[in-house]
């Protein structure tokens, strides 16, 4: 049995065409403020992983250890307290790295509310990206266990479906400028 679709328009631009749809009849407002509140939580989240696998492996203290092999330091010289505050250094540096990204991201999901067309192409652009990471981190080499891996293969259907809410409604959730002379 074969389906044939009566329409001048292939079978892309018809997926498209009802996708649009899909995104509209949610409403274009409504789904930005849903993807902001979304993409932020899905950052806390990650976040929190990437901190439990710092923790969980002892990835602070495999790295010192590393880079005083890698510099010829005798590791027998470090005592546990040493290590202890080197450890908290590198936990901290990772709170603060992971605090700027969330500044960052908080940055232009702010712009993206107020309809600026350069803070949707980052969102885009994330969303795409994070989809693609999402995909790379199923091959865990942390040990994270299953429930990193159910977090990870749920994150790439959202982010996928993020994605393409963001492109199809990019007129109807920014403010794109009109071109001179035309």
């Amino acid at each position: 049995m074969r389906i044939h679709f009566h329409t001048d328009l292939g079978y892309y631009e018809l997926m498209n065409e009802k996708l649009k749809n899909h995104f509209l009849k949610i409403g274009p407002r409504t789904f930005v403020i849903a993807t902001v509140i979304l993409l932020l939580v899905l950052d806390i989240l990650n976040g929190i992983y990437l901190k439990l696998a710092l923790s969980k492996r002892n990835l602070s203290e495999m790295m010192i250890v590393s880079a005083y092999q890698r510099m010829d330091l005798p590791t027998a010289e470090l005592d546990a307290e040493s290590i202890a505050q080197m450890t908290w250094i590198l936990e901290k540096s990772v709170d603060f790295f992971l605090f700027l990204i969330l500044i960052n991201n908080l940055f232009f999901y702010f712009f993206y509310l107020r309809k600026k067309l350069w803070a949707q192409g980052y969102v885009l652009f994330y969303t795409l990206s994070a989809a693609i990471l999402s995909v790379a981190m199923l091959f865990d080499v942390y040990g994270m266990g299953t429930s990193w891996m159910i977090f990870n293969i749920a994150t790439i259907p959202i982010y996928l479906y993020l994605y393409m809410g963001i492109k199809l409604l990019k007129n109807e959730t920014t403010l794109v400028p009109k071109k001179k002379g035309r």
